[in-house]
């Protein structure tokens, strides 16, 4: 039988190493799902990207007003950004272990990846509605 200790932080440890919280096959298994939806969706986005390429800005911008293409953009935009966000997570809790610090860096990760969510989507919203281009200083 294994000796069990328990940290002060509540959590487990057998023979010194850390026993699982419980939450790592979900997030294992999210992350496996992401990958597989963002095999197609990858290479959808290199063919449309070859596809393109040498059209200039009028091409790019008929490519955009089409919108299976808007959709399928933002789909993949979204869903690699989530990968990341779990994948830098991941490194976030195998490598800090101060509680404060892991949060902290946690919560940063989240908010850049919903920032670049967000403004993915905008802009590919302003390309397929064929919204003009934003001029150098952004004005919206």
């Amino acid at each position: 039988m294994s000796r069990q200790t328990k940290a002060p932080q509540g959590k487990v440890y057998v023979k010194g190493v850390k026993v699982s919280e419980r939450h790592g096959a979900g997030e294992w298994t999210a992350e496996r799902l992401s990958s597989l939806i963002l095999i197609p969706l990858a290479l959808w986005a290199l063919w449309s990207g070859f596809s393109i390429a040498g059209a200039g800005y009028e091409g790019a911008l008929d490519w955009f007003s089409n919108r299976v293409n808007a959709a399928l953009l933002a789909a993949t935009l979204l869903i690699s950004i989530w990968h990341m966000n779990m994948g830098a997570k991941v490194i976030v809790d195998d490598y800090i272990h101060t509680p404060g610090s892991n949060r902290a860096l946690s919560g940063l990760i989240g908010l850049v990846c919903l920032l670049l969510a967000a403004a993915s989507v905008f802009f590919i919203t302003r390309l397929a509605l064929g919204s003009a281009p934003l001029p150098a200083g952004l004005a919206f």
